[in-house]
């Protein structure tokens, strides 16, 4: 019995770990193609190391004077976005969790509503708009300060923590503004930083909303900044198409786009590591419906 288990622990873990070299080359051949040249490239696009490493693509990214303002723009969005998004977030599902109050009912089901039904396009334009905070970074960062989904695993989690406490600290006459942040949110350290997170890395990522409501290259997030080096890099190389150059080139459009890739996912893959931990309880908790 206890071979048959080995042999199945075994054959499990061998797949598991044939998945997950599966899921990680890709990335890795990205940093790989982000160093490599034209011509080492065209020899063999999937090789397992860089005979000839080459920092071109980083210094004509790191080259640009945008990219700079790209970082301050997005590292501006993430910093006011978190705390307003969490805020906000977090009060509502307190709010929701806790005893029912008049309309309660209505407000969840609207809140939940749009996570399937949207204004579309059209309408937030209109509305950005018509508040004078198009071409402001703030057309950014109060988009989505409120996630039904991060809204739903938080109140998830607060039902989970038992009435008694909120209980007895009101015996003590404390209100619920001092239960909410000096009880409840030390609690929900797990699902807080979940939800913190999974904004940080929508809003390191985004790239649509600032292309819509901004429109000074100055105040352009990292993402947009990217997007138009690539595109420049693509048509100065197309112009520079020689036959007798094409093959002898350090710097090409795909060794630029995995350099823009691997510029865009260090942070992430840096920061998740040390939430990880938070990340895993808060889903498990605030996904169980209580």
């Amino acid at each position: 019995m206890r071979k048959k288990i080995d042999i199945y622990n075994f054959i499990i873990g061998f797949f598991l770990v044939l998945w997950g070299l599966l899921i990680f080359y890709p990335f890795y051949n990205a940093v790989l193609v982000s160093f490599m040249t034209e011509a080492e490239y065209m020899r063999n696009p999937f090789s397992l190391f860089v005979k000839n490493p080459t920092f071109s693509s980083y210094i004509e990214i790191f080259s640009d004077d945008k990219i700079s303002n790209g970082y301050q723009s997005t590292l501006s969005i993430i910093l006011i976005h978190l705390p307003l998004n969490l805020i906000s977030t977090s009060s509502m599902a307190y709010a929701l969790s806790r005893r029912p109050f008049p309309f309660s009912k209505f407000v969840n089901n609207a809140v939940v509503f749009t996570m399937y039904f949207g204004g579309g396009i059209i309408p937030l334009y209109l509305l950005i708009r018509s508040y004078g905070l198009m071409g402001s970074l703030w057309s950014v960062i109060l988009v989505g300060i409120v996630s039904p989904y991060n809204m739903i695993l938080m109140k998830n989690f607060f039902r989970s923590i038992p009435g008694s406490m909120e209980e007895s600290a009101k015996i003590d006459g404390t209100n619920d503004i001092v239960i909410f942040a000096r009880i409840y949110i030390p609690m929900a350290l797990p699902i807080v930083a979940t939800i913190l997170l999974f904004v940080a890395i929508s809003k390191w990522n985004e790239w649509y909303n600032p292309m819509l409501f901004i429109s000074k290259s100055k105040k352009w997030p990292l993402q947009l900044v990217l997007r138009e080096i690539i595109g420049n890099v693509n048509s100065r190389l197309q112009e520079e198409n020689l036959e007798s150059e094409e093959m002898m080139r350090e710097t090409f459009l795909l060794n630029v786009q995995m350099a823009a890739v691997v510029v865009t996912m260090l942070p992430s893959m840096l920061i998740y590591p040390l939430l990880q931990k938070y990340f895993m309880k808060g889903i498990m908790v605030g996904a169980v419906k209580s």
